[in-house]
């Protein structure tokens, strides 16, 4: 990226790297105006808002393509049982409440019916494909525990999909009324943005061409899982898909900053049952070292130390989650504090993870889980 931005011609390639010409793209910049964060905010949220059906129905990235609903990656009838009044607490990652806040992710009561859906499944395919999901008791089969990781896996698919068609916008609007110099630092961070976001989609696309076979196929028995049961409904809720980079002793067992290789995938939910409540690590075979290790560590913990490390690894990794209100506002001033400064710190783009500790124990107990047991699959 030039630093000679201003000695560019009109009819130049823009020193951007957006492919217009520099009259039509970064020329006299400085003088526009600055955009307005409930403008940007708007306008990134009706994107993501839009979607079509991502359920395989063919190989290779054939999908239904139908217009998708507001499919619940956490179960409605799950979200039911932590409300108040209709309501759970989320994290809100709007530009607006992020200003609001001085970049910590705002709590904000929302309702069940609007919480955790998004446009990821058409009416159809969200209610028969996960009917051995949401009709039936759960059980930690084979099949359900792929179900739940394939909701999370098109979850995080449609996430970074949805990052790389921003990408055009912020490049346009980001920098409108910044100085010369600040466009080209802003631009420099945005285009090394966009190789990561790039690569992510890719390596998401790889992944999800995978479960899609497996589920077109109803042949389960790639998946593993690793399960552990507890006896009362949890106060958090979530499901989300992640590459592995550290597991619970601290240790490094994954590289994400080679963006020629696609890392290994795991999937996470944390659900109500019949019985209680589990929390779900699933993946595939092919992720199965990386992801074995993560599961192992955390099944190697005693069971008081267990339910800590799952509300640690759920606030450190997890965007999708749901609280019990009465629980959080039931917490004291200390640990409410802890928490939230865990996700601000982790969600940061400009602080790198500590990998050798961000999972390790922090002292805390906000939960007073108990274990029944633990199982893998």
């Amino acid at each position: 990226m030039a630093a000679t931005a201003e000695k560019i011609g009109r009819n130049d390639p823009c020193w951007c790297g957006s492919g217009r010409k520099y009259k039509r793209c970064h020329l006299q910049k400085e003088s526009q105006a600055p955009p307005r964060i409930w403008e940007v905010d708007a306008r990134l949220r009706a994107e993501r808002e839009k979607g079509t059906c991502l359920h395989a129905t063919g190989p290779r990235g054939v999908v239904c393509g139908q217009p998708a609903i507001g499919s619940h990656t956490v179960m409605r009838k799950m979200l039911k049982q932590i409300a108040r009044d209709g309501h759970v607490y989320h994290h809100s990652g709007t530009i607006q409440d992020i200003d609001k806040t001085q970049g910590k992710p705002a709590l904000k009561l929302i309702g069940v019916n609007r919480a955790s859906a998004l446009p990821v499944f058409c009416s159809p395919h969200d209610g028969v494909s996960f009917a051995p999901l949401e009709q039936l008791p759960f059980t930690g089969s084979a099949e359900q525990c792929f179900l739940l990781a394939y909701r999370a896996v098109c979850l995080e698919y449609l996430k970074k999909r949805n990052q790389g068609n921003e990408i055009d916008f912020l490049r346009d609007n980001v920098d409108r009324g910044k100085s010369v110099l600040d466009q080209v630092e802003l631009q420099r961070h945005l285009a090394a943005y966009e190789l990561a976001v790039r690569a992510s989609v890719r390596d998401m696309e790889k992944h999800k061409d995978e479960y899609d076979a497996i589920l077109l196929a109803r042949d389960f028995s790639p998946v593993r899982a690793f399960q552990v049961s507890l006896t009362s409904v949890p106060e958090i809720l979530c499901a989300g898909a992640l590459y592995p980079e550290c597991d619970f002793d601290g240790k490094s067992i994954g590289n994400l900053a080679n963006l020629d290789c696609t890392p290994e995938l795991i999937t996470f939910s944390l659900i109500s049952t019949d019985t209680g409540g589990a929390f779900v690590f699933a993946w595939l075979e092919s992720s199965d070292g990386p992801c074995r290790q993560l599961a192992s560590s955390l099944d190697r913990l005693q069971d008081h130390e267990v339910i800590q490390a799952i509300v640690r690894f759920v606030f450190e990794f997890c965007e999708n989650r749901y609280l019990n209100p009465d629980w959080w506002d039931n917490l004291d001033s200390r640990t409410r504090t802890a928490m939230l400064d865990r996700f601000a710190t982790s969600a940061s783009p400009f602080e790198p993870r500590a990998h050798k500790t961000c999972l390790r124990s922090d002292g805390l107990s906000p939960v007073a889980w108990h274990v029944s047991g633990r199982n893998w699959s």
